[in-house]
């Protein structure tokens, strides 16, 4: 009887621990649900506040101060002065070189008169030059022509020189084509027009004085072999041609005159206002050098340092005066290298200060960084600027602030914790539960939160399970 007790007890005892194996011991295995929502990165680091603009101002020269017109925490407004140098005798200087200017502006007008009355003559010498060659084309030759106006026109007496009656005849029918082209370009002309119009009309009538010319040279030399008129009939002739030529040479010597004039006249012009302006280029200078005796505030703010004083010499490029923007701030603080990479000029960002808790946020943003590293115990930084966006008085220079600089941030997406996902081989994975059994499945993320979270962008979907394997 008693083995088979014992029997008893050992199978009773199998059986009660199968139960428990079976229905006692088993638990659900614990999980997180695949939600939506936002994954933000955020960066933090720590700065400094300081001015937005800050300025330190000296003379650039040696001088005596002869007046003091802002102390230390004054507001002053951009431009507004705050300490002069003697400038007296840049002054004198001054007002000597504007004489002088003004003498030499005179000069120059009266030069310019000079000149327009010169382009303003060209018309009557132009008109008497004209009518001058048109004297001694139909007049004083005319007579010695038959059918002269018509283009054959014929000399009306005989020459031996036969070289001259061709270009005699020629040169009348040229002529009187100079000069009807040359009568349409008077036509056209006033003293109204411009210089170069003028001047233009001027070289042009000296061509057509040129071709007359050459056409009462060939009659003279005609005239010279003629045959068969009379002694007074010759003479008569030769004294036309004489006077003709005589004023065409005239009117040819009065337009050189004033193409001369014109041109010598230009010259002085352009000479005198060489002068002028050297003249006033050196007024800029002296009026530099009385600016520069001067410190002008080039920023709206209040005064932090005043160490000018009247009567002293002030030593060039020594910093007298320095100026704080009154109401403007940002942050400078260090990002290192393995976060500045997720820093961009107009990241937003939320500062605290130490001086009022975390309790109050100030809006700022990425407004500068700086291309190259600083290294702070041996670590590579970039030195960040952040601007506020408000202006707030309780902000102060010198204050520690506390940024956190919203990088990115992707709403409405699948985020898990990424605690949960795993790495094999280069792919990342997640256990699920699915009909109450554990699967791997494998999964790419996106962009890791500054909460622990990482998105999701393949491989689940909103409502599975993941399992905690912790």
């Amino acid at each position: 009887m008693k083995p088979i007790f014992i029997i008893g007890i050992i199978v009773l005892v199998a059986i009660v621990g199968a139960c428990f194996y079976f229905y006692g011991g088993k638990t659900e295995a614990e999980f997180v649900v695949v939600k939506k929502g936002d994954i933000v990165s955020e960066v933090s680091v720590t700065g400094r506040v300081k001015p937005f603009k800050s300025v330190d101002l000296a003379f650039e020269k040696n001088g005596r101060i002869v007046s003091v017109l802002a102390d230390v925490g004054d507001y002053v407004g951009a431009g507004q002065i705050l300490a002069r140098q003697d400038s007296s005798e840049l002054s004198a200087q001054l007002s000597k070189a504007q004489a002088d200017l003004a003498a030499k502006k005179a000069d120059l007008d009266k030069s310019r008169v000079v000149l327009a009355n010169y382009y303003s003559g060209i018309v009557d010498t132009l008109n008497d030059a004209y009518i001058k060659a048109d004297d001694a084309v139909r007049k004083q030759a005319g007579s010695m022509f038959t059918d002269a106006e018509s283009d054959t026109p014929k000399l009306s007496f005989s020459t031996t020189n036969s070289q001259a009656q061709t270009d005699s005849q020629n040169g009348r029918l040229v002529s009187r084509s100079e000069l009807s082209t040359w009568r349409q370009e008077l036509s056209v002309l006033s003293a109204a027009s411009s210089d170069n119009d003028l001047f233009l009309a001027l070289i042009k009538s000296k061509v057509h004085l040129s071709i007359v010319s050459a056409f009462l040279i060939s009659m003279t030399d005609a005239l010279e072999k003629a045959t068969g008129l009379a002694q007074s009939t010759l003479d008569s002739y030769k004294a036309g041609i004489t006077t003709g030529r005589t004023n065409v040479n005239t009117a040819l010597t009065n337009i050189t005159d004033q193409n001369q004039s014109i041109n010598s006249q230009k010259a002085t012009v352009a000479s005198e206002e060489a002068a002028v302006k050297s003249y006033e280029a050196s007024i800029e200078n002296i009026e530099a050098q009385i600016s520069k005796t001067v410190l002008y505030s080039p920023i709206s703010g209040i005064v932090t340092k005043q160490d000018a004083k009247v009567g002293e010499i002030a030593a060039a490029s020594t910093v007298l005066v320095s100026v704080m923007s009154a109401s403007q701030f940002e942050i400078e603080a260090n990002i290192p290298e393995v976060d500045i990479a997720k820093v961009k000029i107009g990241n937003s960002a939320n500062t605290t200060l130490d001086a009022y808790g975390n309790s109050i946020v100030f809006e700022a943003r990425v407004s500068a960084i700086d291309p190259a590293e600083t290294v702070i115990e041996g670590v590579a930084t970039y030195k960040t600027t952040f601007q506020f966006l408000k202006r707030d008085g309780r902000i102060k220079s010198g204050m520690t602030g506390n940024v956190d600089i919203l990088s990115e941030k992707h709403s409405d997406v699948l985020v898990i914790p990424n605690r949960l996902v795993t790495e094999k081989n280069g792919e990342k994975f997640v256990a699920i539960l699915e009909n109450g059994n554990q699967k791997e499945v494998q999964i790419k993320t996106g962009l890791r939160g500054s909460d622990g979270n990482i998105e999701i962008l393949e491989g689940l979907k909103e409502g599975d399970k993941i399992v905690i394997n912790e």
